[in-house]
């Protein structure tokens, strides 16, 4: 398998492009979903779910989906474009981890939106509220696992002779900082600044690192 990024690849062309269009559609979806003011408290949380329901709820979670599914054809791409040394296996353990991570946010956002029919049927009832409150323990694991592979990744990039330096340590700080809050929210529950301060800030700059990985790849392949 060839090393690096060759003009006119057409993996290549398709992981910078989908790398461009996830952080784009992610970036709109973050910054537009629905968060309760308190998203320990089930019946807010429920409560907003219900009031975005019909159509906004539905949708910003299924642009949330294809932007992680982008993001996925991507990583492909990097995995791909490091075959030798230790840095293929960092990368090759970074775009194994990138599947399950990506996994798990399916799951997550498709319980969303089998949310949405919950609170059509039953309302804010308390069986609803712990419908709810079970998808935070997935929220955290997917947290931590696709940020752990998002690290991995990163320094797969950082010790390769493919990418520049600075985008593999980017996200290695990134990755970890993000897999920290993870951590936190699995071990202590969704706080307002864990949940809706530090994840939501964190997973931006993550996103504007993919839109740069995107472009950089793109000018490279095109």
């Amino acid at each position: 398998m060839q090393q690096g990024i060759s003009k006119g690849d057409v993996l290549q062309r398709l992981a910078g492009l989908s790398f461009i269009v996830g952080a784009i559609l992610l970036i709109v979806a973050n910054a537009l979903f629905p968060r309760a003011a308190d998203p320990s408290d089930a019946a807010q949380y429920v409560q907003k779910i219900a009031d975005n329901r019909g159509g906004f709820w539905e949708v910003d979670n299924l642009l949330l989906a294809v932007g992680i599914w982008a993001l996925m054809i991507g990583a492909t791409g990097v995995y791909r474009s490091i075959t030798t040394g230790g840095a293929a296996a960092w990368a090759r353990l970074g775009y194994y981890g990138f599947v399950v991570g990506v996994t798990l946010w399916t799951v997550l956002l498709a319980l969303n939106l089998g949310l949405s029919q919950a609170v059509k049927l039953a309302g804010n009832d308390k069986t609803v509220q712990s419908l709810a409150m079970t998808t935070s323990g997935v929220f955290s694991m997917s947290i931590i696992v696709l940020w752990l592979a998002l690290t991995f990744l990163g320094v797969g990039m950082a010790f390769s002779k493919v990418y520049p330096k600075w985008l593999g340590w980017a996200i290695i700080i990134l990755g970890v900082a993000t897999v920290v809050v993870g951590i936190a929210q699995a071990v202590g529950g969704p706080t307002k600044t864990l949940t809706n301060v530090l994840f939501p800030v964190l997973s931006i700059l993550s996103t504007l690192w993919a839109l740069v990985v995107g472009v950089w790849i793109t000018r490279k392949a095109w």
